[in-house]
């Protein structure tokens, strides 16, 4: 299955509002809201991480995504 840019960006979006309701998430909870498959969760991941709008972070061995603070725009 081909993906296309644009598909990685609105994937992102959903993504973003997804961590924007509800917080932190690790990549499998990410997941399991979105039902997207785990190489288009992390290629919209890179995308939100080029644009500075997301951050990783590690706890108990499992990486976790949030928003950066400074992000004050809303993906529609």
């Amino acid at each position: 299955m081909m993906v296309k840019k644009d598909d990685i960006g609105l994937n992102a979006g959903e993504i973003w509002n997804l961590l924007y309701v509800k917080g932190a998430l690790s990549i499998k909870k990410i997941g399991e809201f979105t039902h997207f498959r785990e190489m288009l969760i992390y290629m919209s991941l890179g995308w939100l991480s080029r644009e500075n709008k997301v951050h990783f972070f590690e706890k108990d061995g499992t990486t976790y995504v949030a928003l950066n603070q400074s992000t004050p725009e809303v993906y529609y």
